[in-house]
């Protein structure tokens, strides 16, 4: 599994390619330009969400494995979709809403919840229902940066304190 430092250094390697495609779709006529900026959203989101998961106490609960075994669903949806298979959509919508379900069970079940976890909560039930409503094209693919701002601000309230501590990379 990748180290702290490992995750750090690719988020801030995604905070830097995001900034870099802003600019040059902001300021030049560089073709495809928002494609480093999507690309470096991607990094961070990808990357936050190994280093919470690796920090975290989801994977050492029961929740953990029942959101493994929906995320198979859901990826068993996607194949028959792409094979146009019936049944396709009513697996993947099904493991969307069952992480969903799944995960705010496991974090109701928490008996301390932190501003962190409210903010990893949002970010999987913004993830996931977003991806049912865009398979029926009722929100625009723009939602996505939303995801990637929950995941920015609990990436960032996981740090700051660690940071702080220098106890980042221990």
């Amino acid at each position: 599994m990748l180290s702290n430092q490992t995750l750090t250094i690719l988020i801030i390697l995604g905070v830097l390619m995001a900034l870099t495609g802003l600019f040059l779709s902001s300021f030049t006529a560089v073709e495809d330009s928002d494609f480093l900026f999507r690309i470096g959203l991607w990094l961070i989101e990808v990357a936050g969400m190994f280093l919470l998961l690796r920090n975290g106490t989801f994977l050492k609960t029961r929740y953990s494995r029942i959101v493994m075994g929906l995320l198979a669903f859901t990826l068993i949806g996607v194949a028959f979709m792409v094979m146009h298979w019936p049944y396709g959509t009513f697996l993947l919508i099904g493991g969307c809403i069952g992480i969903v379900i799944s995960y705010g069970i496991h974090f109701f079940k928490k008996p301390i919840k932190k501003r962190l976890d409210y903010l990893k909560l949002a970010w999987v039930a913004v993830l996931y229902i977003g991806a049912v409503l865009r398979l029926y094209h009722l929100i625009p693919r723009d939602y996505r940066i939303l995801t990637t701002v929950l995941m920015i601000l609990a990436v960032m309230d996981y740090m700051l304190p660690k940071i702080k501590n220098k106890t980042l990379f221990e």
